[in-house]
C-alpha cells in the first residue's frame, strides 16, 4: 500500500497559495502528528477508517486517490 498523502497535499498548497505544514494538518483534522507524519512518509502500517476519512475530507480526495496498493518484489 502506498500513501499520495505529499502529492495531494502538494495540490491543496498549490490552490491555496502556501505552505502547509504536517503540524497544521494534524490540528486541522484531528489526528495526531504520528499519523499525519506516517501518510506523508509512507511508514504507516495500519490506516485507521477515522484518519483516511479525515485526511481524504480535508485534502477533498477519495480514498483511492489517497491510498493505492503497488506490487512489491
Amino acid at each position: 500500500m502506498r500513501s499520495y498523502f505529499l502529492d495531494l497535499l502538494a495540490v491543496k498548497e498549490r490552490r491555496q497559495g502556501g505552505r502547509i505544514s504536517l503540524r497544521s494538518v494534524a490540528r486541522e483534522t484531528g489526528l495526531n502528528e504520528y499519523t499525519v507524519r506516517g501518510f506523508a512518509k509512507n511508514t504507516l502500517t495500519e490506516y485507521p477508517a477515522k484518519a483516511i476519512a479525515a485526511v481524504c475530507l480535508y485534502l477533498d480526495c477519495g480514498v483511492g486517490d489517497l491510498l493505492r496498493l503497488e506490487e512489491t518484489d
